[in-house]
């Protein structure tokens, strides 16, 4: 029996290195399939991603208080989850916490009346949506949004449909490991095995996924940069009280739609544990693995639907 053919490409989106894998494609039609996967992520980063200098959410910074912004079906679409997912979540998923985010980025301490200064500015609650027309608005000044937490992911859902459309069966879609879409059967196997690095020791896994017609999403208070070539930290603020989530930490998730892994991966990070367990209830066919780096340790937990197994 002959081997499939592999064709796979490199190329920057959403400010990482993107590697596209497609299997048991003759080169032609890959080369045209990768082409419009590649057209389709540069239209959503133009729509929603803060590291295109020119995207509209960008110019919808700061708009004045009340005034009503039309955007594409993506953008509202992205919208509408966002919201789900901060209804969901108790206000523990919100997009809109930019300026405390800033300011937490170029600070370590804040006075009482600044936090609550920038906390007026925050709050999915004060955005108000209007389905029918495509359009939406700020109900304080000096907002605005930020899907970083969910873009990638919302692109792999995207990408994930388009590959099915073109049928696609044996696929690998890597954002440098923070979202991972794996489609179909690896070449050698049943499943794509899929690794969460050991951030201080990047050439060991704290853990595996089997992966077949799934996401894995990553999420922390601090990432691993291949342009940086090394651990960077991340500002994570709990919309609660305001301030950033303490400690070395991530979150992955593996699911079946990208979307609700980056909820997932992001919400876990802020909730207590009793919170947690609740919103565990209502989930199924999700893994969800934590990892936080003590100093002469790590403390990992997975989560497997409603049953918990931890390695200490």
């Amino acid at each position: 029996m002959s081997e499939p053919t592999i064709h796979s490409e490199t190329f920057v989106m959403f400010g990482l290195n993107t590697d596209i894998v497609l299997v048991g494609v003759d080169d032609e039609r890959a080369g045209r399939i990768i082409e419009m996967l590649k057209d389709e992520l540069a239209r959503l980063e133009l729509e929603i991603s803060r590291s295109n200098p020119s995207s509209f959410v960008l110019k919808t910074d700061h708009s004045p208080k009340g005034k009503w912004i039309k955007c594409s079906p993506d953008f509202f679409d992205v919208l509408l989850l966002c919201s789900d997912f901060y209804e969901m979540s108790n206000g523990a998923y919100d997009i809109t916490m930019g300026p405390l985010t800033e300011w937490w980025s170029i600070t370590d301490a804040t006075s009482p009346k600044e936090l609550q200064a920038r906390m007026q500015q925050c709050g999915f609650d004060k955005v108000e949506l209007d389905p029918e027309h495509l359009r939406f608005r700020f109900m304080e000044e000096g907002m605005q949004f930020d899907f970083s937490t969910i873009e990638l992911a919302y692109a792999l859902d995207l990408l994930k449909l388009l590959l099915r459309d073109e049928a696609v069966e044996n696929a690998i879609v890597n954002f440098e490991e923070r979202a991972v879409l794996a489609l179909g059967h690896h070449p050698a196997g049943e499943a794509w095995p899929i690794g969460i690095r050991n951030m201080q020791d990047t050439h060991e896994f704290l853990q595996f996924f089997e992966m077949k017609d799934t996401a894995c999403i990553t999420d922390g208070t601090y990432f691993l940069s291949e342009e940086a070539a090394g651990l960077q930290p991340r500002v994570v603020v709990s919309p609660e009280n305001g301030e950033p989530v303490e400690g070395i930490k991530t979150v992955s998730v593996k699911t079946g739609a990208a979307t609700m892994g980056a909820f997932l991966a992001r919400v876990w990070l802020i909730l207590p544990e009793n919170d947690k367990s609740i919103l565990a209830e209502q989930l199924q066919d999700i893994e969800i693995f934590e990892a936080e780096y003590l100093d002469d340790d790590i403390r990992t937990k997975l989560t497997i639907l409603n049953r918990e197994e931890e390695d200490e």
